[in-house]
């Protein structure tokens, strides 16, 4: 059954996609630009380029370069924003969604503040965020071209709706190269938004969070400076006490292992109070959570254009995916907004049709 209402199309998740889709991984070849490009923000065009640190997933076989985060013209904010609801689903997803026991935790974090404790030698289990990993691609799948120019995806319409989903969610997570590249701020920008988390009982912001593998991120990033909200780093077992050093004062620095146990900040960022999470990129984090099958909502926005160069960082690196050729993702929604696309996926049982 396919119901189309205002620009929207939903799908019964009992009919699957008509077309065959190939294999979702991608070779990369010769990127020239690193893979955190994926971002919606546009509040900073200025780039940085202070080196690359090995990438904390073990299951990729690329190495985190430098990247840019997707970058737009500055708009004014105006009081209001789309409304993000899909109420007009034609979706039985009720069926579907149950509640989905903890996964064990492998261990507690060693930041000293007892979060994700093992009592009695025996991992406590602990659910973990609800996980939405959002991007802009373009037509043949990349985040960004190779040249030294910004290249904007996304329009006005679909940066006000991640604006709307980021007053949605508790916190926001990049990778350390679009904090080193990008100098995101990752905050919610409506006003009336942030009114909105306050009367309800919320941080004006949600936090901010970051994965570092292995490297220094400037301790004077937008990032850590910018907003009054609780910033998170997890970082390699071998980089924690230098960043803890390097950050204090602006960041809570927790030992995720060596490589970052993506399971494991997830545990922690739950007992922390983060329900929903939005990952925001780049290459190299988006390939980390969806080859862990941490992803349980998945938001592609397309750009009505081609990109054709393969230095070009892609939506992801090579790896195994829990979506395949004899596994397919269901299609939940399709909304146009002027020139661009937006395709949702609900990629776990977890999924919130809302």
């Amino acid at each position: 059954m396919i119901a189309l209402r205002d620009n929207m199309t939903t799908f019964s998740p009992l009919e699957p996609p008509t077309r065959e889709h190939d294999d979702p991984t991608h070779e990369r070849n010769g990127t020239t630009r690193g893979p955190d490009a994926t971002t919606h923000e546009q509040d900073n065009p200025t780039r940085e380029r202070n080196g690359t640190t090995r990438s904390p997933d073990a299951t990729t076989r690329e190495r985190e370069a430098p990247t840019r985060e997707r970058e737009a013209p500055t708009r004014e904010e105006d009081g209001g924003g789309h409304d993000t609801d899909t109420a007009g689903f034609a979706l039985d997803v009720a069926d579907r969604v149950h509640n989905e026991a903890g996964r064990a935790h492998h261990g507690p974090v060693r930041d000293g503040d007892g979060a994700g404790a093992v009592r009695g030698g025996v991992a406590t289990p602990r659910a973990r965020p609800y996980v939405v990993l959002s991007c802009a691609m373009s037509l043949d799948g990349y985040l960004d071209d190779a040249s030294d120019e910004r290249l904007v995806l996304s329009n006005s319409e679909d940066l006000d709706r991640v604006d709307a989903m980021r007053a949605e969610c508790d916190a926001i997570l990049v990778g350390a190269n679009t904090i080193r590249r990008d100098n995101p701020r990752l905050m919610v920008r409506d006003a009336e938004r942030r009114e909105r988390r306050a009367e309800n009982g919320l941080p004006p912001l949600p936090a901010k969070v970051a994965i570092f593998g292995h490297g220094d991120v400037d301790p004077q990033s937008r990032f850590f400076t910018d907003g009054e909200t609780d910033k998170i780093v997890y970082c390699a077992t071998t980089t924690a006490c230098h960043n803890r050093e390097r950050l204090e004062g602006r960041a809570t620095v927790v030992d995720g292992g060596e490589p970052v146990d993506l399971e494991l900040a997830l545990e922690d960022l739950a007992a922390r109070g983060v329900r929903r999470l939005l990952v925001e990129g780049g290459s190299t984090v988006h390939t980390m959570f969806l080859t862990a099958g941490l992803v349980d909502e998945l938001q592609l926005v397309v750009a009505p254009f081609f990109v054709g160069d393969g230095r070009a960082p892609r939506f992801v690196g090579d790896g195994r995916f829990p979506w395949h050729r004899g596994h397919r993702a269901t299609m939940v929604e399709v909304r146009q907004m002027d020139d661009v696309v937006l395709l949702r996926y609900a990629l776990s049982d977890r999924f919130e049709a809302k």
